[in-house]
């Protein structure tokens, strides 16, 4: 299970793309941009994921439908519960 989420190099000004190993929690690989173009050739290069998890970012969503196709996309934890807490708060409101 590969993890892919965007990270700072330098907050509002760089950002990059982190890769995980999920089930033991290290660190894959850091892509110098969040670009779908960056995550495509990344997963081109490295076949085999079959489950990806990730944020809603569409480039992200994009890149992998195009060179891992056949890898099952799943919602990460955190963003799972951020929506669930903006769905309850717009609710309750």
């Amino acid at each position: 299970m590969l993890g892919v989420d965007d990270f700072a190099f330098r907050r509002s000004r760089t950002y990059g793309t982190i890769l995980v190993d999920v089930e033991r929690s290290t660190p894959v690989d850091l892509l110098a941009d969040r670009t779908s173009e960056t995550l495509a050739a990344w997963l081109t290069a490295h076949p085999g994921a079959e489950i990806v998890c990730r944020d809603r970012d569409s480039g992200y969503s994009r890149a992998i439908k195009e060179a891992a196709p056949d890898a099952t996309e799943v919602a990460d934890r955190w963003h799972l519960l951020q929506n669930l807490s903006a769905a309850v708060e717009k609710t309750c409101h």
